[in-house]
């Protein structure tokens, strides 16, 4: 783990995405880091405590970057990661909104 300071925004990240993605392989679920896959054995959703900030990496925002809510655009890093931070808002609605679009979108990247 790069920042333990971080485990309890990890935790609040890691239990909107284990609660929204049940039905899924769940690959890793360690302190820090959270993976799942879907039953077909491909990467779908990463939760991890790096050093400055939780990431959310999202394989099928990769593919398919209009899936995004609004809200969460100001998060995004890169072409399928969102950043949180200490102090912010975690923005569960609109993160259950996106891995509802992404489990939509099963077999299609």
């Amino acid at each position: 783990m790069k920042n333990d300071r971080l485990i309890f925004l990890w935790a609040e990240l890691a239990e909107v995405v284990r609660t929204n993605c049940s039905t899924m392989n769940l690959v890793c679920d360690e302190p820090g880091d959270l993976r799942i896959e879907t039953m077909q054995g491909r990467p779908f959703v990463t939760v991890r405590i790096q050093k400055e900030h939780v990431g959310l990496y999202v394989l099928p925002l990769y593919y398919h970057p209009d899936i995004l809510p609004l809200a969460l655009y100001p998060r995004k890093s890169g072409k399928s990661t969102l950043k949180f931070n200490k102090g912010q808002e975690l923005l569960e609605p609109d993160i259950k909104q996106l891995l509802q679009r992404c489990q939509a979108l099963i077999g299609a990247y």
